[in-house]
């Protein structure tokens, strides 16, 4: 797993001011930088040649997400900057990492660009050979524009693109995780925001009232359950693997977490915890039946949605709750990489620092989509377009304090995280002490198998 960039942990940030606000866009582009982890800037030439490939065509199999749904409306401006041709497949995830698998296990030319979350694919298609590290690129001065500056991003999304030392690709977004709470619940109730785990399992308990409002909810299911989980595994300082890469969610530490979760959503979340993906998590939260929920702060583009929320203005973000072990919470980003069996590379390559750019980075932040460069939350645009400051500084300090990913680094991450999220749904179940011990312990012993016959040395 990435090392903890060691940031102190914030306060809540529930009456978040807008002077509050600048003044973390401040420490951000300035002191937030983290020694250690912040890409290094390299020389670019000033003649750049956006024209050198005019007349190609690429390839870029993509998700139907909202930065790429975003950044396609842009697609004529790089065609005409570049003169290369683009045509952008757009896939669910699912669909997606099927297709790209197939056409990349037969090594199919015809694919240039391809869609990659470094925590879910990128240790898997990396090993296997499939992606061009973007290191070279980086470190060639003719090929980066005079305005591509690397250390503008935030440095722990930087090193979440980063698997076994290289730069598979760059971060275009940024999801953090964060407490979601219903204002109103809360000043009702004489509630402050939770500031730690302790706190927040007394507001859940307080802010219960069933059938109406649960006092939280959040995912439950085998395959999803550990997304949420993640952050306060690492919050009672568990982790999915041990330095040695052994399976640790059956150490102290990690059961700690996994008690804790169960017995949270058990007591104080909803009924059929365990068949709760995001979709009808969030849902359950933007019915107005549900106080709180820890997930992505990119659920605000629903709970502020009238035609999907009956709770549009109504709803506080705050940081996540820190724990025994302080405040390192799951991060997660994606972005376009280039294939191995692409014959266009350097052209793909124009592509990624063009939608990587900080004009682009600015056009989907002002779309709705949080920028992992820092220049964008500091531009008078979206200062003066950002009404919920709160939002802006947990998702602005969360994403420079953490580089943890929501999912286990490694090749098989679907076999991996689904008998991960079997022991939580035991412990949401009712499972505790001993039993579950042992349930960690056979999936320990399980998932040292798979890796065994899919990591490769």
């Amino acid at each position: 797993m990435k090392e903890d960039t060691g940031m102190a942990t914030p306060s809540g940030a529930s009456h978040c001011t807008r002077r509050g606000f600048l003044r973390a866009i401040g420490r951000a582009g300035a002191a937030g930088l983290l020694a250690g982890s912040v890409p290094t800037r390299v020389g670019a030439t000033a003649d750049f040649n956006w024209r050198k490939h005019a007349g190609t065509t690429l390839r870029f199999l993509g998700w139907n997400d909202l930065w790429s749904m975003t950044m396609d409306k842009k697609v004529p401006e790089f065609e005409k900057l570049t003169g290369i041709k683009l045509h952008w497949e757009h896939l669910p995830q699912e669909p997606n990492r099927q297709k790209a698998q197939t056409e990349l296990t037969a090594k199919n030319k015809d694919l240039d660009l391809l869609w990659v979350a470094p925590h879910v694919e990128g240790v898997k298609y990396l090993r296997a050979g499939w992606l061009v590290p973007l290191d070279e690129y980086l470190s060639n001065a003719s090929l980066v524009p005079p305005d591509f500056d690397v250390t503008d991003f935030a440095p722990g999304f930087w090193q979440t693109c980063r698997i076994d030392g290289k730069q598979v690709t760059m971060p275009t977004l940024v999801e953090v995780a964060c407490l979601i709470y219903r204002k109103d619940l809360l000043e009702a109730k004489g509630v402050k925001v939770p500031t730690t785990l302790e706190e927040l399992e007394a507001a859940a308990a307080k802010l219960h009232e069933p059938p109406g409002v649960y006092g939280i909810v959040n995912r439950g299911t085998v395959a999803q359950a550990p997304v949420t989980w993640s952050s306060y595994l690492y919050n009672f300082g568990g982790s999915y693997l041990d330095r040695e890469r052994k399976c640790a969610i059956d150490r102290s530490e990690a059961l700690q977490a996994t008690e804790y979760y169960g017995r949270l959503h058990r007591q104080y979340g909803p009924p059929g915890m365990t068949s709760l993906n995001w979709p009808e998590a969030s849902s359950v939260f933007a019915q107005g039946r549900a106080a709180v929920e820890t997930d992505t702060n990119g659920f605000r583009n629903i709970f502020d949605d009238p035609q999907k929320s009956k709770v549009v203005g109504k709803v506080g973000y705050a940081f996540f709750p820190r724990g025994p072990a302080g405040n390192t919470p799951g991060v997660w980003t994606a972005g376009p990489s280039i294939s191995t069996y692409s014959e266009k590379k350097e052209a793909a390559w124009y592509f990624i620092i063009w939608a990587l750019n900080g004009p682009s980075q600015l056009y989907t932040h002002l779309s709705g989509v949080a920028a992992s460069r820092r220049s964008a939350w500091q531009s008078p645009a979206y200062r003066e377009k950002e009404k919920d400051p709160a939002w802006a500084e947990v998702t602005l300090k969360t994403m420079e304090m953490s580089s943890r990913g929501y999912s286990p680094e490694v090749v098989a991450v679907g076999e991996v995280r689904n008998r991960v999220g079997e022991v939580i749904v035991k412990a949401l179940e009712g499972l505790t002490g001993d039993r579950l011990k042992a349930e960690a312990d056979k999936a320990c012993k399980d998932i040292q198998r798979i890796m065994a016959r899919t990591e490769k040395t």
